[in-house]
């Protein structure tokens, strides 16, 4: 008997092509194909899952709306990466100008809670504060963290990506690794008993 051949799926830029023509089943197949991937770099911005699930449903409606500017130029996936982290970036603009206080966090005295030594409870603690310590960077600070740290890109990627120089980049780098790190530094001594392994500013 004849196995059949393989079905190789169809290229992005075909999608996009018969998308833009009003095959809805192509756009579908798009949205199917990116749309978990542009849903965790959302959600590494913004820090919220229904934020970033409504973030992520307008991205593939206003690249849907966009796809005449497309053009192929670029892979479809750097298209849309580019529309989901600008409406990161505006949403979290938004949500900063309605900001009337610091985080709940922030202000938090961290003493005594930590009872629990058990590593993984200690983990999540950590994880919680450092989750803090990104949601005060700058938004355009915590672009590049996020596309940098998290997406793993390189920098001449990312100064496209924003639309800025390739020393722009590494300064904001800079200067958000600096701000984590003195985030940091000040609950980590609260936080961490002494003897515990853990060191201030660990992976950043």
């Amino acid at each position: 008997m004849r196995e059949s051949a393989p079905i190789t799926p169809v290229p992005d830029l075909e999608l996009a092509e018969r998308s833009l023509a009003g095959d809805l089943d192509a756009y579908s197949q798009l949205v199917r194909r990116h749309q978990a991937r542009v849903f965790q770099t959302i959600y590494a911005m913004v820090r919220d899952r229904d934020d970033a699930d409504d973030l992520a449903q307008e991205t593939f409606l206003k690249a849907y709306r966009s796809l005449a500017q497309f053009g192929g130029r670029s892979q479809f996936y750097t298209w849309i990466y580019r529309i989901a982290v600008n409406q990161s970036l505006d949403w979290m603009k938004a949500r900063n100008r309605r900001r009337d206080a610091p985080l709940e966090q922030a202000d938090q005295d961290p003493r005594g809670q930590v009872e629990n030594t058990d590593t993984r409870v200690l983990q999540r603690e950590l994880n919680e504060l450092l989750e803090a310590a990104l949601d005060q960077l700058a938004p355009e600070y915590r672009a590049a963290v996020v596309m940098r740290e998290v997406d793993g890109r390189a920098y001449e990627e990312i100064a496209l990506l924003l639309n800025c120089s390739i020393g722009t980049v590494k300064s904001r780098l800079f200067r958000a690794r600096t701000q984590l790190r003195g985030l940091l530094a000040d609950v980590y001594g609260e936080v961490v008993r002494p003897g515990s392994g853990c060191t201030t500013g660990q992976g950043l």
